[in-house]
């Protein structure tokens, strides 16, 4: 009787599943970090949209002196489109005697903040924090 046996033994499908789990192991700890840098960038360009946003809501109110909107507002007024419910925050506009004006931002996402930062904010500006970002120009 000569059976033919063909297939598998237990031990290479062993061996397969574990080569897969180191890959998918590494592959994990690979790609974390780099979708956490991803999530602080994409904070950091809307931070610096809602300058941009509040600059243009300032020209448009005629304001003069100091100003402060808050992220509502700012969505509100029909300059920013993205209406994101977990952001939270505001931006102030301050202007000296001889017509500087200076900015300050702060925006969360309820997983990253900016606190309290000028213009051109970067990834290297937000931190990690569950709090909300102050929605009246750095008073919690």
């Amino acid at each position: 009787m000569n059976l033919n046996k063909k297939g598998f033994t237990l031990v290479e499908l062993l061996s397969v599943i574990v080569i897969l789990s180191v890959i998918v192991l590494i592959a994990t700890n690979a790609v974390v970090p780099m979708a956490d840098s991803a999530r602080k960038q994409v904070l950091a360009m809307e931070a610096n949209t809602l300058v941009t946003a509040a600059q243009t809501l300032y020209v448009q109110n005629n304001a003069s002196g100091s100003a402060c909107y808050t992220y509502d507002e700012l969505i509100n007024s029909g300059l920013i489109e993205k209406d994101d419910e977990s952001y939270t925050g505001s931006i102030s506009i301050e202007v000296d005697g001889s017509g500087n004006y200076s900015y300050k931002i702060w925006l969360s996402n309820g997983q990253y903040i900016v606190n309290g930062v000028s213009p051109d904010v970067t990834s290297d500006n937000v931190e990690a924090s569950a709090e909300s970002a102050s929605t009246v120009c750095g008073v919690n």
